[in-house]
């Protein structure tokens, strides 16, 4: 019994040792085997909580970031203690004796000699009196010390990571006038029809979206940092970068705008846009899809209507075949619109 004990003390350390390197380490999407599950059940409770108290859901919805935060360092820290003290409890009392008067041999004074050890404080009422344990009380000081310098490292990686995402975000924002429009957006890039100067603008853009698609790889709970300010949110974001290179692709005037067309800058941007998203429905989005209703298409082609008149208010040449560009704009929104949807309704972001 007291063997099971130790070899279950044992499982929970190296189970949350591999979990502290893929969260913090690896940087990958997904890879994590207790952070991302218990993310996604902290944010399934806080919806639930939500749907009982709507008008405060947003305000809730606004910490909930913080929230995995803390909660994953807590349950690092309380793993390692607990699995240390499972394997420190069969032997209270034998290899781990009180330095005065008669040993305690419950499992809290196992979790208060763990504890003691792991913050490194150390403690003189418990004594290790074999090399063994000895050995293993250095090892969870060391284990103590890594894991806090290691989790105050990610934490301020987390939040440098949302800094740039929210000043990504912000940029996008006011390049549209606060409208949040892609059509304006363009339409301002492109002021007085003069088109040939905006490779370099939507290169940069496409270059932070990519560099927000490996933040989100590095840092998977930045995806649950949701503010009240929809245009911080990452739906947001990659509505404005994708629906700009569909309007790009669809409405401008192909012989005129060539060159802007078939650029390295429009692809990466329509790339990194349908990475991005991509990667996100494999890897945290519910597998089911939300499908996108076939009079939504009517919505799409008003849309592209009025970004068509906006863009030719502005100067700037558009498609000869309006209708021809409005199907292409619709089939083009097929490809990405159902994801987009997807990843909003999840992160409760009403686009």
């Amino acid at each position: 019994m007291d063997l099971l004990i130790q070899l279950a003390g044992t499982g929970i350390i190296i189970l949350t040792l591999l979990d502290i390197y893929l969260t913090v380490l690896f940087h990958r999407l997904g890879s994590s085997v207790v952070s991302m599950p218990l993310n996604r059940g902290i944010w399934c409770f806080l919806r639930l909580v939500t749907q009982v108290i709507p008008s405060k859901s947003d305000r809730l919805l606004a910490h909930s970031g913080s929230i995995m935060i803390v909660a994953i360092l807590a349950v690092w820290a309380a793993s390692l203690m607990s699995g240390f003290a499972l394997i420190i409890f069969p032997e209270l009392g034998s290899a781990i004796q009180a330095s005065e008067g008669k040993t305690p041999t419950d499992f809290i004074t196992a979790l208060y000699y763990s504890g003691f050890s792991f913050t490194t404080l150390g403690t003189g009422d418990l004594v290790p009196k074999t090399a063994t344990y000895r050995l293993l009380t250095l090892l969870e000081a060391a284990l103590g010390f890594s894991s806090f310098t290691i989790t105050i490292t990610y934490l301020l990686s987390v939040y440098n990571a949302l800094i740039t995402r929210n000043t990504f975000a912000l940029s996008l924002y006011h390049r549209t006038d606060g409208t949040g429009d892609a059509a304006e957006l363009l339409a301002r890039l492109g002021a007085s029809g003069e088109l040939s100067g905006i490779q370099q603008d939507l290169s940069n853009m496409a270059r932070d979206l990519i560099e927000l698609l490996e933040l989100q790889h590095s840092y998977p709970v930045l995806i649950y940092f949701r503010f009240r300010e929809t245009y911080y949110t990452l739906p947001r974001v990659i509505l404005l970068a994708i629906d700009t290179a569909s309007l790009i692709k669809s409405a401008l005037n192909a012989e005129k705008y060539r060159s802007l067309l078939h650029s390295t800058a429009v692809a990466e941007l329509w790339g990194g846009s349908t990475h991005i998203l991509s990667e996100l429905s494999q890897s945290i989005l519910p597998k089911h899809r939300i499908k996108c209703a076939r009079q939504m298409e009517l919505v799409w082609r008003k849309r592209y209507y009025d970004a068509v008149e906006r863009l030719s208010a502005e100067g700037i040449e558009t498609a000869t075949d309006r209708e021809a560009g409005a199907e292409l704009y619709v089939a083009l929104r097929r490809k990405w619109q159902p994801l987009l949807t997807t990843l909003s309704n999840y992160l409760a972001v009403d686009l």
